[in-house]
């Protein structure tokens, strides 16, 4: 009679750790550490859980509890990347162009959800059903109080997970605010880069760094600098749609055919408009849709590396961002009629590994207890500098034609770790515009399309 009491007060607590915490390890792990706030994914999930564990064949509940678990580890993974949940059909690209297995991040995690979840899949049909309503409460309280713990854990970054805007939130787009949704008058080039993981540093050491690599005094030599903010909602898609485009939007809902996006715009004005990414084009479907945006002609992993740009590597293996200024500076010198150039660059793209091709074997930066702390951080923000200067180069080469070259950050750097994630602005991304001085600073040699319409 003892032993029977027994087991059935445990009927709760075995349930608890088969049906609740082993499906959602991974997340419960990273609580100490960082995530995005899933506590109404856990709640719904816990709920799904507690009717699944009643059916009463246990080959049905292995199948939907597994399905229960890709569909949560799916939303989490989107939700990390501000990616809408719309876009899980891309997991499988993921997997396929991207090398996650370089990361031991990633590693780790998939280590823990098949351990986790198959030890949830193998234990959690053989426990007895709980069929009276003590049990079944403390199983509910349990999935609440999941919920409950998640929001607490993730309380401190929540406002930085931002997929979507809220109704009534206003607009702004760097190519508005600059005036670059108009083509120069004087038919100079324009080119629009879009930093992956660019975002406004709000810790006084990341901030000293920001400001040393892209408010340089040199700079002023050959263009009026100029800096702001603006808000970004989503993953880097999104950021391609409110530049370019000016709205709020995901590419794989978007009326091309009805949008005046600035590739339209620029091509009806004589521009030849010219599309740049690193990674291979169909990873989000780019090499559909940039054509849709009106560019003449979009240039991926291979045209690049075919042109010259050295292969990276790292998790997102692709062409090398910092050889993406010397073609463009070959492109604008040579152009025979005005340039509009979009560029969205791809190396620093989280989590960044060390990896001698992208030079982030080590990292100098900072102090010795800032790099050692923020290790990740440093390699992010090592490749950022490589970058500006990169750029840097292309910006002051004495025989570039005139050209104005906005640069701006999709998002906020998608670090899981909340320590790092709070060192950055949660809500908005910086933007950095040089508008050629035309020859009033320095002495340059104006391009032919610059001669042509002037």
């Amino acid at each position: 009679m003892r032993n029977s009491a027994s087991a059935k007060s445990a009927e709760p607590l075995r349930w608890i750790v088969y049906w609740l915490i082993l499906p959602h390890l991974l997340i419960i792990l990273m609580w100490p550490i960082g995530g995005p706030p899933m506590q109404a994914v856990l709640t719904l999930s816990g709920i799904s859980a507690l009717l699944i564990s009643l059916v009463p064949w246990k080959l049905v509940q292995r199948v939907l509890l597994l399905a229960l678990m890709v569909i949560v580890m799916a939303y989490y993974i989107c939700a990390m990347f501000n990616i809408s949940p719309f876009d899980v059909s891309i997991l499988p690209a993921f997997l396929r162009e991207v090398h996650p297995w370089r990361s031991p991040v990633y590693v780790i995690g998939a280590l823990i959800v098949l351990v986790g979840g198959g030890a949830a899949l193998l234990k959690a049909p053989a426990l007895p059903r709980l069929t009276s309503l003590r049990p079944l409460a403390l199983a509910l309280v349990a999935v609440v109080a999941l919920g409950q713990l998640d929001s607490v854990a993730s309380a401190a970054t929540s406002g930085s997970y931002n997929a979507s805007p809220a109704p009534g939130d206003p607009f702004h787009a760097a190519t508005g605010v600059t005036g670059l949704g108009m083509p120069p008058g004087d038919g100079r080039h324009v080119v629009v880069v879009i930093v992956e993981g660019l975002g406004m540093p709000s810790a006084p050491a990341e901030k000293a760094l920001f400001d040393a690599d892209w408010d340089r005094p040199n700079w002023r030599q050959h263009y009026e600098v100029s800096h702001g903010l603006v808000p970004y909602y989503g993953s880097t898609t999104n950021a391609e749609l409110r530049e370019l485009c000016g709205t709020w939007g995901q590419y794989f809902r978007f009326n091309f055919a009805e949008a005046d996006c600035l590739p339209k715009t620029y091509r009806s004005a004589g521009y030849e408009t010219i599309a740049m990414h690193a990674f291979d084009g169909s990873f989000f479907d780019r090499t559909r849709w940039y054509p849709l945006l009106g560019f003449e002609r979009v240039q991926f992993k291979t045209d690049l590396e075919a042109e010259g740009a050295r292969p990276c590597g790292g998790v997102f293996p692709g062409a090398c961002d910092n050889d993406i200024p010397i073609l463009l500076t070959a492109r604008l010198k040579k152009a025979e009629k005005p340039q509009f150039i979009y560029w969205l660059t791809l190396n620093t793209h989280l989590p960044v590994i060390a990896d001698p091709k992208l030079g982030t074997e080590r990292c100098d930066l900072g102090d010795v207890n800032w790099r050692t702390e923020n290790l990740q951080l440093c390699r992010m923000v090592l490749l950022h500098h490589q970058l500006a200067d990169a750029i840097d180069r292309m910006v002051t080469d004495p025989a570039m034609p005139p050209v104005d070259v906005l640069i701006v950050g999709d998002h906020m750097p998608p670090f899981t770790a909340r320590d790092q994630r709070t060192r950055f602005r949660p809500k908005e991304v910086p933007w950095i515009l040089l508008r050629s001085k035309d020859g009033s600073g320095v002495e340059r040699k104006a391009g032919p399309a610059a001669i042509a319409l002037r």
